[in-house]
């Protein structure tokens, strides 16, 4: 037979249970009713034309604005990608990439070699594989640097004492200049131009446009409560009227927020930043290329 005690306790644990789950039926209510709204508003097929209540004007401008920013974002984000790759210009020969595959395949392998020898308490364990891994990784992967590398081997196997073996020569060290002086225009880049516009995108932007799909949510919200209201018979129109108040007020603050959020992509000054940082960066690397292929030139005219 049950105690009071225990009756209580059970009491309570069912009181807790159904409270827990209020919140719950509380969002799945929203949810419900943002859905039926949503469907009478774009389906029709609920007869009379449903009364939708307009965002203001000046929310408007600034989700266009915002959209405008957004497209810029993006668009300069898939072009300023290629900064952030190690090899955009040059196309590594099929016998170089095959090499540098079964290179990768023997290094995984001695890896794990290693790495149970070393757990079998094997000492001395070569590191040859995992220096030629270095210097590959070390070799930059750019058009300069190929034209260096190519031409400084070719004058190597000429030899120097040629116009042809000299002229090559000149043009290897040229060439990684200018290579080196590409490298660093892709570093800078990618530091003060794709990584600032991606960090604009995924947070002031990001920001803007969930603040945007919650007024979305709560302006479905608000009009259903409306037209529940319009809808209510006599003994339900106080609670339709202060459901509809309490929608009323989110609504509004949601507004309010999401043109905040809006206004700080809008008044942003980083995006003109970042593109005279590109300009910058890129005079500097075009600087370089044409000084060190100015004073090249003439003096390959001159081995002639």
């Amino acid at each position: 037979m049950a105690t009071p005690q225990s009756s209580q306790s059970v009491s309570a644990v069912f009181s807790s249970f159904t409270a827990s789950l209020k919140p719950a039926a509380t969002v799945v209510g929203k949810s419900i009713s943002q859905n039926l709204q949503y469907a009478k508003e774009s389906s029709g097929l609920f007869g009379e034309k449903p009364d939708v209540t307009e965002l203001p004007q000046e929310y408007r401008e600034l989700e266009e604005k915002v959209d405008k920013l957004k497209y810029m974002h993006e668009s300069l984000l898939k072009v300023a990608r290629n900064y952030t790759l190690r090899s955009y210009d040059w196309e590594a020969p099929v016998q170089e990439t095959v090499t540098d595959f079964f290179g990768q395949v023997t290094e995984r392998a001695a890896g794990f070699a290693s790495t149970a020898a070393k757990a079998a308490g094997v000492q001395n364990v070569p590191e040859t594989l995992s220096r030629s891994r270095s210097i590959r990784d070390e070799q930059p992967r750019s058009l300069s640097h190929a034209f260096a590398r190519a031409a400084g081997s070719s004058a190597d196997l000429l030899g120097v004492e040629e116009p042809l073996g000299a002229a090559l020569r000149k043009i290897a060290i040229a060439e990684e200049k200018i290579g080196d002086a590409r490298l660093k225009q892709d570093a800078d880049a990618n530091l003060k131009v794709y990584q600032p516009l991606l960090l604009s995108l995924n947070q002031s932007i990001g920001h803007a446009m969930k603040a945007r799909s919650h007024v979305k949510a709560v302006r479905l919200n608000y009009d259903a409560a409306r037209g529940r209201l319009k809808a209510a018979r006599p003994e339900r129109v106080e609670q339709a009227r202060s459901e509809m108040e309490i929608s009323e007020d989110e609504f509004v603050a949601a507004v309010d927020d999401a043109m905040g959020k809006m206004k700080v992509v809008v008044e942003n000054p980083e995006p003109l930043k970042n593109l005279a940082d590109l300009i910058a960066t890129q005079t500097q690397y075009f600087k370089i290329a044409f000084e060190t292929l100015a004073e090249l030139s003439p003096e390959i005219d001159e081995l002639q």
